[in-house]
């Protein structure tokens, strides 16, 4: 009875310790919780992160939608696919990535709106990003072709292209 009365007595203890010591305000976490994340970054600039095993034999297929015309939001957007893109390397094989513009976010592909992104989006294209404007926004704004950068290709309805998308298998992303 004794055994099982200290080590109840030392249990409570330690409860008590640890319920404290999280009301002091300080930040007690496991290896990879969030009182490690400012040692996190640097860590990652020198050591990238492996991809998880799941990809190892499969191809990573997303499609992004932008539909707002908040050009921090298209930084948001471009800066997931350029992060996915990093994840996977070099390796354009790995992975298939669409982003899908219709309603106010196709000024993120327009000459008018979007000088500053356009070298940036024109080396995702490269490195295999496919860029799709909604015909149907086009034609409600009175836009042609020539309104979009070259290399965005057209596609009848934005909404439908995502849904083919999905039914293809691709995860959907709207940052």
């Amino acid at each position: 009875m004794k055994k099982s009365h200290l080590f109840l007595s030392l249990l409570m203890i330690c409860a008590a310790s640890i319920f404290f010591l999280s009301s002091s305000g300080k930040a007690y976490a496991l290896k990879y919780g969030p009182s490690s994340y400012s040692s996190y970054p640097a860590y990652y600039n020198t050591h990238p992160l492996p991809l998880p095993k799941y990809f190892k034999h499969r191809v990573m297929k997303m499609v992004v939608e932008v539909d707002y015309a908040k050009p921090a939001r298209w930084g948001l957007a471009i800066a997931n696919i350029k992060n996915v893109m990093a994840a996977f390397g070099d390796n354009s094989f790995k992975y298939k990535i669409e982003l899908v513009a219709f309603g106010p976010g196709l000024r993120m592909l327009m000459k008018k709106f979007d000088k500053k992104n356009e070298a940036v989006l024109q080396s995702l294209v490269s490195y295999g990003l496919k860029l799709r404007a909604c015909h149907n926004t086009m034609l409600k704004a009175h836009l042609t072709k020539k309104a979009l950068f070259s290399f965005v290709n057209v596609v009848p309805a934005g909404v439908i292209e995502i849904a083919r998308k999905e039914m293809q298998g691709y995860t959907f992303l709207k940052p």
